[in-house]
């Protein structure tokens, strides 16, 4: 299918280059022809330099760890013919420096768990050859519908590109999308996946367990890697935007395991002295599909019996250059919320960076976040603060990475340049999280989970 449509872009490439526009002034005629080469000439070329220096430091004797990686891509976007276009792009890493990132800690025996997806997790001995084809796709565009086949990016609450590392999730599939005045459709069946931290591209039940997966509901260690079936994942999306108001519903159905279903709604009030009132709720639930992947319940990924449900809740004030909300997400005990972290990084109201609510059941998560748009121009101030309440480490129905209770602490700082240097952002982020009960907490339970800092400098450049 792929090359068919290649052969119809080419060929819809060719006619144009073989036009003549002509115009007729009295008996003369004026005839302007072009070439393939020339159309190709007006495309769009992209650049992308990114350099990250990661270090997490882990309480006491603990193993500490630190890295920087460097690394450039190239795209490039067709011009439009016909409605037809294509588009490629491929990126480099290389390991500039590291300290302890693929060695065991000694105490607790865990290896590392944020700056190795820096590179390949699946071949940590590889430094230098870490490049990869990502986006290799041909679209076509019709009115407000637009059709995209093969390598692509995909942006959803749940599955996405999750591009908080040097590469970003990349998906293969068709999309089809419709994009109105206030309503934007988007439906996509995705066969494959690269997963950020990899540089291969992995079938979708290949995709199930390529990150850490933790403990099934009896306790055990998860084996479902390698034994999930799964032919791909369906999803279709719905998008409306009118004065003020925002809402979205997603559903994904992940074929022969799951089905789980998005919403969310925005609405912005207008308040006097230039302040705004945001308030946002959204929620979600899940199902298993048929046996959830496999048979045995001792290797599939969701037993059928779980259903868990979550809701989130959002009140913001934005005012001048300030930006505080209150934000909640509370999920029920019918099971755990589980969506492979390998698809996608969810983006609940309370969400923070280094840690997220998959696998998680009968939990409460409270977060104060503030934003600042400093007096600087192009200096933004990002900070946040949240309590999250799980459920007992030992309760592993609902709480399948076993992590404790924590107090979770962000600041960010942004400066994006203009002029000169316009497309160059730098980005400073700490993270630290703290356990509610530190008494009794063993180093296995703490190690890159709580009682620890995580430093990240970021230089990105595009154009």
């Amino acid at each position: 299918m792929i090359k068919s449509l290649g052969f119809v872009l080419i060929l819809s490439f060719a006619q144009h280059s073989i036009a003549q526009t002509s115009s007729s002034v009295g008996d003369t005629t004026s005839v302007i022809k072009t070439s393939l080469k020339e159309d190709l000439k007006s495309g769009k070329f992209d650049f992308h330099f990114r350099s990250y220096l990661m270090s997490t430091l882990n309480s006491g004797e603990i193993i500490d760890y630190a890295t920087l990686a460097a690394g450039a891509g190239i795209g490039y976007t067709s011009p439009e013919w016909n409605g037809f276009q294509f588009r490629f792009n491929g990126f480099f890493t290389y390991q500039v420096f590291e300290s302890n990132i693929r060695i065991a800690d000694p105490i607790t025996g865990a290896g590392n768990r944020y700056e190795i997806l820096l590179y390949d997790m699946n071949d940590i001995e590889n430094t230098s050859k870490l490049d990869r084809l990502e986006e290799l796709y041909m679209a076509y565009r019709k009115n407000k519908v637009k059709l995209i086949l093969g390598r692509q990016k995909v942006i959803t609450p749940l599955l996405n590109d999750q591009d908080n590392r040097m590469r970003p999730n990349v998906f293969q599939g068709l999309s089809v999308t419709y994009s109105g005045l206030k309503l934007k459709t988007t439906a996509m069946w995705i066969s494959q996946v690269t997963i950020r931290g990899t540089v291969d591209w992995y079938g979708i039940d290949e995709s199930f367990g390529v990150y850490s997966f933790g403990r099934n509901p009896f306790g055990e260690p998860s084996n479902y890697k390698g034994r999930i079936n799964s032919k791909g994942i369906g999803l279709i999306g719905f998008q409306y935007h009118d004065k003020g108001l925002t809402a979205q519903a997603w559903n994904y159905t992940a074929e022969n395991v799951f089905n789980m279903s998005f919403g969310q709604v925005d609405y912005t009030v207008n308040l006097p002295q230039s302040t705004r009132l945001h308030i946002g709720v959204q929620g979600f639930h899940q199902y298993a599909v048929n046996n959830g992947g496999n048979p045995d319940t001792h290797l599939t990924y969701i037993l059928p019996e779980e259903k868990p449900s979550g809701i989130g809740a959002k009140v913001g004030l934005f005012r001048g250059q300030h930006n505080v909300s209150i934000n909640y997400l509370g999920i029920n005990g019918q099971g755990r919320f589980l969506f492979p972290r390998e698809w996608g990084r969810e983006r609940f109201f309370a969400s923070l960076p280094r840690e997220r609510y998959e696998g998680s059941g009968a939990m409460n998560a409270y977060v104060l976040k503030y934003d600042l748009v400093t007096s600087v121009d192009g200096l933004f101030v990002q900070m946040g603060a949240g309590y999250v309440s799980h459920s007992s480490m030992t309760s592993f129905t609902t709480n399948k990475y076993g992590i404790p209770s924590y107090y979770h602490f962000t600041g960010m700082l942004e400066y994006r340049f203009k002029d000169y240097f316009e497309g160059l952002n730098f980005q400073l982020l700490a993270v630290n999280k703290t356990a509610q009960d530190r008494v009794g907490l063993s180093d296995s339970n703490k190690i890159n989970r709580v009682d620890m800092w995580n430093f990240n400098f970021i230089l990105d450049y595009k154009f």
